[in-house]
């Protein structure tokens, strides 16, 4: 048995500035600013093409600890309406590593952007219930900094 979570969320920003920023190498500081108090942004990468990786490394500000580590691999690249890629993430907090498919859809809304975030073949409960902490904020940034670009 496998669980899934999705979640939705209307982002006033049309969808090609919404994936843009989701995508965008030098956006990435910036929507992992606020992800968790005291901690930032390490490392990253982006090779945005299906069979590209996608990593980053995200940990404690005095760089001290055991940091998050994720690598993607890219599955499906449809600008602007969908992202798809493999995980093998790393959490430190947990001490162990998940992996799972995140799917990311974007719908154009009247200039807006319905985004629905798919993980999908989550192993357990406990670890879907564990991302509820987490994928909020990670929209929530992305819908900081999409707007924010909307705007200029």
């Amino acid at each position: 048995m496998t669980y899934d979570l999705t979640l939705e969320r209307l982002i006033d920003a049309p969808p090609e500035v919404v994936f843009d920023t989701i995508v965008d190498p030098a956006a990435q500081p910036e929507i992992f600013a606020e992800q968790a108090p005291g901690w930032e942004l390490w490392e990253w990468e982006i090779d945005l093409r299906v069979g590209g990786a996608w990593t980053f490394v995200f940990g404690p500000v005095d760089r001290t600890g055991d940091p998050d580590r994720s690598s993607s691999v890219f599955t499906e690249v449809d600008r602007p309406r969908r992202l798809s890629y493999r995980l093998e993430m790393f959490l430190g907090q947990w001490g162990r590593t998940v992996e799972f498919t995140e799917t990311v859809t974007l719908e154009e809304r009247d200039g807006k952007t319905l985004v629905t975030v798919h993980l999908s073949d989550l192993e357990s409960e406990e670890i879907r219930d564990g991302f509820m902490g987490g994928v909020p904020g990670w929209i929530d940034a992305i819908e900081r900094a999409a707007t924010a670009r909307a705007a200029r």
